[in-house]
């Protein structure tokens, strides 16, 4: 529990938030208890409740300052916060989204703010996503009067530094997000929010009435800080109606007050010499890539050169590889032919020879059966004697 201080001279604070999720709501109340280094026992947490009632029972019910469901109404931003404030108690209030994550010791110097500077009628912070990009740094007019978050942090989140020094000035503003509001009840009661509004712009009509009825102008704290990520509670919804009737607003004040115009160019001409910056620090980026770009395809273009070069000459080799294994191939085949006329020519010979062989055998077969028959001939028995009488006279010869 955070330490309590009741002096007289420290402001009274009543925290006013409507909400549907408990688990938003917890969160929000535990940054609460760090936001601010001494709480009065008076303090409150005012909430709007419009979710389901069993979801309730899952609210921190220690919390300091106390937690209190004040109001169990369907949801109107305007509407229920007005509520809230009539049964506010504190000399400060606090309007806050559920979704916000307030940083230690933020509460504390808006509180300082409005102490110091009766001119200002609402303090404003500098918000950042959960991813640590710029969220919110005050609203600024287009030219049709719409309004808009200074710097157009959703749609150049990443190339807006949120701790640059153009973020970090504070300052009187046309408008500051209902996000996160912290002003004096007695203000606030004086104006109160429009609820003609059915999604947005009722903040930045507070802003332009505080001014318009009390003299007195909204003011962007870039040390009171928080996180936030836009529409995490509610979502995308459709607020056509809204800017267009907020933007008529603008176009009546912006005509009728030249203190807002002026303040309005101001914050725009600095809007605008940070996004020259910005475009400035792109195009040297872009001018550095194309250099780094430009060496690295010069780079390439030599490796590419070399390979193709190296490629040539794989392909002159290839080529007369290629010229050789056809030439190889050429010598192959007639070698090839060849032998196979050299084995035509050998089976011819072997088949003119296998009938020559024939013929013989067939001759020899005729002379073994000429043979046999003369060995079984009349004559053959008839000359014995003779063919005896001669081969003695053969041995004989050999003999003598």
């Amino acid at each position: 529990m955070a330490p309590i201080d009741s002096s007289p001279f420290t402001p009274t604070v009543s925290c006013l938030v409507v909400s549907r999720n408990a688990s938003l709501l917890n969160r929000l109340v535990r940054s609460l208890g760090e936001a601010r280094r001494f709480w009065n026992d008076t303090d409150e947490i005012l909430c709007s409740w419009n979710g389901h009632p069993e979801d309730e029972a899952l609210l921190q019910a220690e919390a300091h300052p106390p937690l209190r469901i004040a109001a169990r109404s369907p949801y109107h931003f305007a509407t229920n916060v007005n509520a809230l404030a009539d049964q506010a108690r504190g000399d400060l209030l606090v309007v806050l989204n559920d979704d916000v994550i307030l940083d230690r010791g933020s509460l504390d110097r808006a509180i300082q703010i409005l102490q110091s500077r009766p001119e200002v009628g609402v303090v404003g912070g500098r918000l950042r996503t959960s991813a640590g990009r710029l969220g919110h740094a005050g609203i600024l007019f287009a030219n049709p009067g719409v309004p808009y978050n200074r710097f157009r942090p959703d749609r150049l989140g990443s190339l807006i530094n949120p701790d640059a020094l153009a973020v970090r000035e504070s300052g009187p503003m046309p408008a500051v997000t209902g996000a996160l509001m912290v002003l004096r009840r007695e203000d606030f009661q004086a104006i109160r929010l429009r609820e003609s509004f059915s999604v947005c712009g009722e903040d930045v009509a507070l802003c332009l009435d505080l001014y318009d009825n009390l003299g007195k102008w909204a003011y962007y704290a870039s040390d009171v800080t928080a996180i936030h990520d836009e529409k995490s509670t509610r979502g995308e919804t459709l607020d056509h109606y809204d800017l267009h009737q907020v933007a008529e607003l603008v176009r009546e004040r912006l005509r009728k007050n030249p203190a807002l115009r002026a303040q309005q160019a101001y914050w725009a001409v600095q809007e605008a010499d940070e996004l020259e910056g910005i475009v400035h620090r792109l195009r040297e980026d872009n001018r550095q890539r194309e250099e780094q770009w430009s060496e690295k395809w010069s780079e390439k273009e030599k490796e590419s050169a070399m390979m193709a070069e190296a490629s040539e000459r794989k392909i002159v080799e290839l080529a007369e590889k290629e010229k050789n294994c056809l030439a190889v191939l050429e010598a192959t085949r007639e070698n090839v032919r060849e032998l196979e006329i050299a084995q035509q020519n050998a089976a011819d010979q072997k088949l003119s020879d296998n009938r020559k062989l024939g013929e013989m055998q067939g001759k020899l077969n005729r002379a073994l059966l000429d043979q046999e028959s003369l060995k079984h001939s009349r004559s053959w028995r008839l000359t014995a004697p003779y063919r005896r009488l001669g081969r003695l006279l053969q041995r004989w010869r050999r003999s003598s």
